[in-house]
This record gives C-alpha cells, structure tokens and sequence, in this order.
C-alpha cells in the first residue's frame, strides 16, 4: 500500500482514563472529578488527588457550577503548566465512581491481555 492509498484507515488515540497525578506526558485523557473554581473560559477540578485547569471547550451542554463532578476529555499539555484544553465535559454527579473505577481497571486488565 502506498501513502496515498484511499483504503489506508487512521485509528485516533482514545482518550485514556487516569488520575491527575499520574499524567507524565501530553496525551489524550479522561479525568473525573469536582468543580473547584469556576471562570469564564476555564474550570479547575480536583480528582481528590490533585488539581488541573480545563480550558472549556466552546459549545458545553453542562451547567457548570462548584462542587459539581464531572468527566472531561481532552488533551493535556505540560508546559508551561499542566492544564486541559477540555473537548467534551459530561455530568457525572449521579455516577458511582466506586463501580466506575472497577469497570476502567476490568478494562485496562482485558487489553492488556488481548492487545
């Protein structure tokens, strides 16, 4: 196959669920956590392990206030801090994060058998 080739699919990168803490690199993520601060363009939420600052995606369904818990998905960058640029943010207020987190490690275990 050539580089031209039409038929040559690109699978994009899923975004990877994780503790703040443990972002050592820019990537993709998935991050839940409260609301601690609220601006006009941006959020910052704390996982109960750290804080980051999400710049808000322009065109957001939720209504974003503190204390408020929440998935965001988008791509971290290290430098010159470690902040967001938020693509999606979900409500999660109502969603068991005890069940949550046993379903993303039953996950992680079955990819890494079956890559």
């Amino acid at each position: 196959m050539s580089e031209s080739d039409p038929e040559i699919t690109y699978k994009a990168k899923p975004f990877v669920d994780v503790n703040i803490a443990e972002i050592q690199k820019s990537g993709k993520y998935r991050i839940v956590g409260k609301i601690a601060e609220i601006t006009d363009s941006t959020i910052i939420i704390d996982d109960g392990f750290e804080q980051i600052t999400i710049i808000l995606p322009e065109n957001i369904n939720v209504e974003l206030k503190e204390g408020l818990q929440i998935r965001a998905l988008g791509y971290v960058e290290l430098h010159p801090e470690k902040q967001m640029r938020g693509s999606f943010i979900q409500n999660f207020n109502d969603v068991d994060l005890e069940v949550y987190r046993q379903i993303n490690e039953l996950e992680q275990s079955l990819r890494r058998v079956n890559p």
